[in-house]
């Protein structure tokens, strides 16, 4: 659709798109704690909708970028938020395995929506496709409105929307460095997997079912991990996945082979899954419930600027001599400056070293 876009103008798209999705974060989640809950998850809802209907007709590059990064990208940051803070509600002692099971429901999607979409292009043409897409999303988020529901009674008192006091706790604000500074690098291996295999030779038939495999390996590494997660701690769990996905960072630039990709693809999404599913967790124990939605808006409005910002620069990266080992190499060197911060986050928290946290 876009021949003449470079590939670091196509990463800024879903760039816009992911960054949107968690920057509205700390607004939603402070209208979380004060009982706004419906209001935006309906009008995220219909603003996902109505802008995977409208990239059906779109054409130039600004298209995309408006309905697919913009307008889907609120959606997605209105519905998220909300939905994030109100899992919290219900779950406490297994809030891990059930972060796992309802993040897992974003790797089933990245599963099932690019295997129709590339079924369904041929038969049916680009614009029914998308439209075919919207249909779907009009059940799928019909259904989520219907069974979402806060259980904890709204904060009654009405502090500043934007009140940064919870900045005051060392180990939150070590935290959301740490979260800022993995976000950078964190999600390039998923988004240039692809790309890099076809650029060693591999057929983009099957480099578009890496992504597949990444995506069916998250779902599992995201129900699994949240699963120990909160048998051993969330942070226990996500610093030595983390440590793991640096190195597996630093190593897929050179994976040439169907072979090496394969298992690259598969270990990366289900080490991934930890921080899928555990990311958050560890901000409901940093500090009071009636402020969760305000400290789960900051996370997610630093895990938005660090998810614009990678990408890109991934992109660009790219195109230097030393091509995607660049990419590799910072990538995989911040996710290990974050892991560092995240263990010192840890410490802050719960100064033992064998404690659950």
């Amino acid at each position: 659709m876009l021949p003449s876009s470079s590939a670091s103008d196509i990463a800024w798209i879903g760039s816009v798109q992911r960054c949107i999705l968690f920057l509205p974060g700390l607004l939603v989640g402070r209208l979380v704690d004060y009982g706004f809950f419906r209001i935006p998850f309906v009008i995220g809802s219909i603003l996902m909708i109505a802008g995977t209907f409208l990239i059906s007709v779109c054409r130039l590059y600004w298209h995309f970028l408006l309905c697919q990064g913009f307008m889907i990208g609120v959606g997605c940051g209105l519905t998220y938020a909300p939905s994030a803070t109100v899992l919290t509600h219900w779950w406490n002692k297994r809030r891990g395995l059930a972060f796992g099971v309802a993040s897992g429901g974003s790797a089933v999607g990245g599963i099932f929506f690019p295997i129709a979409l590339r079924e369904l292009f041929p038969r049916v043409g680009f614009t029914w496709t998308l439209r075919i897409m919207g249909f779907i999303m009009i059940f799928t988020l019909g259904m989520a409105n219907l069974c979402l529901v806060r259980r904890l009674p709204a904060n009654k008192v009405y502090r500043k929307m934007f009140a940064l006091h919870v900045l005051r706790r060392p180990a939150f604000s070590v935290f959301s460095l740490s979260c800022f500074i993995v976000s950078f690098g964190v999600f390039t291996v998923g988004g240039y997997i692809a790309s890099s295999a076809v650029s060693y030779g591999i057929s983009s038939n099957f480099a578009f079912y890496l992504v597949a495999m990444h995506n069916g390996a998250l779902l599992l590494g995201s129900i699994v991990l949240g699963f120990f997660g909160d048998r051993l701690g969330a942070m226990n769990v996500l610093i030595p996945t983390l440590s793991v996905v640096g190195v597996l960072t630093i190593v897929w630039p050179f994976c040439d082979t169907i072979a090496s990709l394969t298992v690259l693809s598969i270990l990366y999404g289900f080490l991934f899954g930890a921080f899928n599913a555990l990311g958050l967790i560890p901000v409901a124990a940093m500090g009071d419930i009636g402020d969760l939605g305000l400290r789960l808006g900051i996370i997610n409005t630093v895990l938005g600027i660090g998810g614009l910002c990678g990408p890109p620069l991934g992109g660009l990266l790219i195109e230097t001599s030393l091509r995607f080992k660049a990419v590799g190499y910072f990538a995989g060197g911040v996710v290990f400056l974050g892991t560092m911060l995240y263990i010192l986050a840890r410490f802050l928290a719960v100064p033992k070293l064998w404690a659950k946290f």
